[in-house]
């Protein structure tokens, strides 16, 4: 009898992990983020681009 509680405790606490790790990663993906993550990755990257092929953009005093 103890040890039926014991898996059954075990079974509850991971289907609720989860449930939970379902629930962060909808909120996730329901922000945007990482799509918003992706236009700026891709931005920073045209804007090295850029200062590399016009490097009299830089001021070499600063």
């Amino acid at each position: 009898m103890d040890g039926d509680l014991f898996f059954g405790g075990i079974f509850l606490w991971v289907l609720s992990l989860l449930v939970l790790i379902l629930i962060i990663r909808s909120a996730i993906d329901g922000s945007k983020t990482s799509r918003k993550m992706d236009i700026l990755i891709d931005e920073v990257r045209m804007l090295r681009k850029e200062i590399k092929d016009n490097k009299h953009i830089i001021d070499k005093r600063a």
